[in-house]
């Protein structure tokens, strides 16, 4: 079963995880204040793409990421950067055990990898804000496969 289509204003944010339970997330090119903000890459999503073909289209071809796994479970919220759309976050694994810094350096020389407790305990500014317990339940076996609301 394949995700809802684009509209044409959706992105998708790719989680991209490794076996050790970490998260590789982004320093925004242009971070608001005084602190830093860690987040996902958003990948615009073409009119009719699914948000799968959407993360297959970037992270293969765009970053030449190795082949992926693609978690059948898909987080749906508001997009808040823009007045309509939605943002999909999808869960995304190399299909072979790569190293972790080549992977990391394939996705943005900036990115790092983080568990959810370092983040909780670092008390590290997150967006999407509802990433954290998206992974938690994610890895916790939680959450259903398919698409579900984070909002």
């Amino acid at each position: 079963m394949d995700d809802a289509p684009s509209h044409g204003h959706d992105v998708v944010r790719p989680v991209v995880i490794d076996s050790p339970k970490r998260l590789l997330l982004l320093i925004p090119s242009e971070p608001e204040g005084d602190e830093i903000c860690w987040t996902l890459p958003a990948v615009p999503m073409r009119p009719g793409e699914t948000s799968r073909r959407a993360v297959t289209r970037h992270l293969r071809r765009g970053v030449h990421f190795p082949p992926l796994r693609i978690s059948p479970l898909i987080g749906r919220l508001s997009r808040r950067d823009a007045v309509e759309g939605v943002q999909y976050v999808v869960v995304v694994r190399p299909a072979a055990e790569s190293c972790p810094p080549a992977v990391r350096c394939a996705v943005a020389p900036e990115a790092c990898w983080w568990t959810t407790a370092e983040l909780r305990s670092a008390r590290a500014l997150i967006e999407p804000a509802e990433l954290l317990d998206f992974m938690d339940g994610y890895w916790g076996g939680w959450l259903p496969d398919g698409e579900i609301s984070l909002e």
